[in-house]
């Protein structure tokens, strides 16, 4: 039956990305595309509830290894904890202000502005 072949390859990939959440090499391990992962997630919500898991318990795993948390959940879960550039449209698309963290709002007033020639 091809859904218990789909199965154990499921559980192939799961068995992986508990290791290690990433979901490009955990396809790899099972010679499958990303795509094709993605398509699972979208058919089969138990799938889907499973990958959120094992990469929370991963996470949770890993907090005790690390020198940092902050530098652990900023690469695994870049999503929620990554820095995000901001780049004002108006300035050619230069970055302002560096970078800043998606969950900490930006204050404007350390904004510095560019200084503009003055002809006399």
């Amino acid at each position: 039956m091809i859904q218990d072949g789909r199965l154990e390859v499921k559980e192939k990939f799961l068995a992986y990305f508990r290791e290690l959440p990433i979901q490009k090499l955990a396809a790899g391990w099972i010679a499958r595309d990303e795509d094709t992962i993605c398509l699972w997630k979208n058919e089969d919500k138990d799938f889907s509830d499973q990958i959120i898991i094992a990469k929370s318990e991963w996470a949770k795993r890993q907090t005790g290894y690390v020198k940092s948390k902050e530098w652990l959940l900023e690469r695994v879960m870049n999503d929620h904890f990554g820095e995000r550039k901001q780049v004002d449209i108006t300035s050619g698309g230069k970055p302002i202000l560096g970078s800043i963290s998606k969950d900490v709002p930006s204050d404007d007033s350390h904004q510095e502005t560019p200084e503009t020639d003055k002809k006399d």
